[in-house]
């Protein structure tokens, strides 16, 4: 796990109506994991009896280094709490890939597709060394990995897409109910806007998809 340093960060003010306003916000310190939970971690944890088998499941879970994919939000959920852990807030997430500087993307300000495994535009065509799946955890990104593609991540926040404007400024963890939870991060095989460190979506808790994991924090 990587260890994040409480303090203020800049949160929002992305291109979307549901990222506005811009605006400081200040976590605690606390830590997230390196890398998106594996299949091979995620087994163990199947074989435990404590979650629930991945849509994606496959011969190789024991061993694979590819992210868990085809989980739901309780899944996820259930996997963090039997690590000892638990999923980290969208506030935690978007300070983990912003930094302190504000920056777009978690490299920096600039779209660039050799900084991760995404099916976005770069604005002349789809970037052209994205395979089309996800691939193994690890491959891009500086202290912590993936945050930018590969696969979705699920947060631990109920959607609301007003909720930034009335949010606290310290620990905001999100509305207290809700229909939809939030995921962040992009994925290998989006076409629903650049990675951007601020960009959120949002998907019922049941859902599943082969491009939808997750990483825990503490």
């Amino acid at each position: 796990m990587v260890r994040i340093w409480g303090g203020p960060f800049i949160m929002g003010g992305g291109d979307e109506a549901d990222e506005q306003p811009r605006r400081t916000v200040v976590v605690g310190t606390f830590e997230i994991d390196a890398d998106e939970v594996t299949r091979a971690e995620y087994f163990l944890c199947v074989q435990a009896g404590i979650c629930r088998a991945p849509a994606t499941a496959g011969r190789d879970d024991a061993s694979s280094r590819l992210p868990v994919s085809g989980v739901s939000w309780q899944d996820a959920d259930d996997y963090c709490r039997w690590t000892k852990k638990r999923l980290p807030t969208e506030a935690e997430w978007e300070r983990a890939a912003r930094g302190t500087d504000g920056r777009l993307y978690p490299w920096g300000d600039a779209f660039d597709c050799a900084r991760g495994n995404f099916g976005n535009y770069d604005g002349e065509g789809r970037c052209p060394r994205n395979p089309g799946r996800p691939v193994e955890v690890g491959g891009y990104g500086g202290e912590i990995h993936d945050l930018a593609g590969n696969v979705w991540e699920w947060v631990a926040d109920w959607y609301d897409p007003r909720y930034y404007r009335h949010a606290p400024a310290a620990n905001p963890k999100g509305p207290r109910r809700g229909e939809r939870r939030v995921v962040r991060g992009g994925a290998c095989c989006s076409m629903l806007g650049l990675p951007r460190a601020s960009n959120r979506l949002s998907f019922p808790p049941e859902y599943r998809d082969d491009d939808l994991g997750f990483r825990c924090a503490r």
